[in-house]
This record gives structure tokens, sequence and C-alpha cells, in this order.
């Protein structure tokens, strides 16, 4: 089996964090700067929104990419099934972005409008390894209140 893809090559992209590091320098320059209880109350929230993400990006690493590297993971191997590919993109549909299959009745599905779940998600149509009915995969996963975290893909000569 050929490895495609291992969660714990997982690398933060400059696009998830660079809206929110300017949003907590605002709020930190507003808390800093201002007198008046407005902006005050800006700043404020704009801190708190900071933390919240802050907050769910560590949750979910601990959650998905730490038990990957702890072994935590079920594994499917078989033929990919029902393939939908995500479009091009261009809708407003979120759902249009996304991409799914199953493998012997486990169901996967994943897209890059914005990364919700920590693992896997390129679909085919930007380069993305899992590409078509038939292909013979080794998926390793974790289940969340999400659905399924691909963690771990393998093909098959």
């Amino acid at each position: 089996m050929k490895l495609l893809y291992e969660a714990s090559n997982f690398t933060i992209q400059a696009r998830w964090v660079i809206p929110f590091a300017i949003l907590g320098i605002i709020g930190v320059l507003l808390l800093l700067c201002s007198r008046k209880p407005f902006f005050k109350l800006l700043s404020a929230v704009c801190l708190v929104i900071c933390a919240i993400a802050a907050l769910r990006f560590c949750f979910g690493y601990v959650q998905v990419i730490q038990a990957y590297k702890q072994g935590n993971y079920k594994s499917v191997e078989g033929y990919v099934e029902n393939f939908i590919p995500a479009s091009s993109g261009g809708e407003d549909q979120e759902d249009m972005e996304e991409e799914s299959f199953d493998i012997k009745g486990v169901h996967f599905s994943y897209g890059d409008k914005f990364i919700k779940k920590f693992g896997y998600h390129r679909p085919s149509t930007q380069g993305g390894y899992i590409k078509k009915d038939g292909q013979y995969l080794k998926i390793g996963y974790i289940s969340t209140e999400k659905g399924y975290v691909i963690v771990k893909i393998q093909e098959r000569k």
C-alpha cells in the first residue's frame, strides 16, 4: 500500500490564522488606545472572538491529530463506491463544494471551503487523492460529532 496522506503532517495555513490575528491586534489596540466605552466594548468583542477561535482550534487539534498520533482511530479497506466529486467552485451553497464516497458502508464527506474538521479535506477538483469509484483504498478515520475525519489514506498499487 502506498501512503497518500497522513494527518500527522497537518500544517497550519496562513489563510486560517491571518484574519484572527488582525482581529486580535485591532482588539488590543482599541483596548489600549481608546477611552470611550463603545470602543472598549468593541475591543472586548474582538478579543472574545479570537479566544473562541483559538480554543476551537486547540480542541480540534487535540481531538483529531493527537488521537491519530496515539493510534486511536479505525480503518476500513476496500473499493470506493458512490463517489460524488466536488464541483469546480463558485456555487453559493457550501454542500456543492463537498465531496463524498463510501467504502464498505462507511460514508465520508469533506471539502475545502473552510477547514471544518482536521484531517483530509482536499477535493479531487483541487488535486485530491480520492478521484473515482473503484479505487482500492485503506482509510484511517476518527469519529467526531461532525462525522468521520480522514486521518490516513493508503492506496493499493
